[in-house]
């Protein structure tokens, strides 16, 4: 009995002392574990610093950019410039104007390019046309989106469309006379 007493003694302090180096093996894993933690911590603080610098960068070339890809007197929004007249002509002349400008009337896409050109400018020629079946842009694509003023919209060949001060669309006669907006895609070579 007396050496089975002495065998269990010697194995229980046998696994005591594995049991020791596990757990000093474990607690050395932990330090280091911890260790590269802190490092990763430290590493992603500078790259989320050199991220937002690199973003603050990024958006003052953008402006720079966008400064110098419309030309003179023309107002950028999205990738298009714009050129809001400061006289009248008619619907006709307006676009003769813009062309002669390498632009055309606006054509409008979405809400928020509507709100632009209506801040830009009220009672002014766009590049809607009436052509038989229907309301088509100047460069041929259909009408998504509309901004109708109630009762403001007339199906005539003799009329074009301007925005109204309201930021709604109207129609007249192509011989009245309005101030217009031309619109054309920026790039930097301009």
């Amino acid at each position: 009995m007396l050496a089975g007493i002495i065998t269990l003694s010697i194995y229980i302090t046998l696994k005591m002392s594995e049991m020791n180096n596990s757990k000093n093996q474990l607690q050395v894993k932990l330090e280091a574990t911890k260790t590269n933690f802190s490092q990763l911590q430290s590493r992603h603080e500078i790259l989320s610093k050199n991220h937002n610098q690199l973003m603050d960068e990024m958006k003052k070339l953008k402006k720079k950019i966008e400064e110098i890809s419309c030309p003179f007197g023309w107002k950028r929004f999205g990738s298009s410039c714009y050129f809001k007249s400061t006289e009248s002509k008619t619907w006709t002349e307006s676009r003769k104007d813009c062309q002669e400008r390498g632009a055309d009337l606006v054509i409008i896409n979405s809400k928020e390019e509507q709100e632009f050109v209506s801040k830009v400018s009220s009672w002014s020629w766009i590049g809607l046309e009436w052509t038989g079946p229907g309301w088509k842009w100047l460069d041929g694509s259909p009408l998504t989106v509309t901004f109708w003023k109630d009762g403001g919209q007339n199906i005539y060949n003799s009329y074009g469309v301007y925005n109204n001060y309201e930021g709604k669309w109207r129609t007249t006669y192509y011989s009245k006379t309005a101030n217009w907006i031309c619109e054309k895609n920026s790039s930097i070579s301009q």
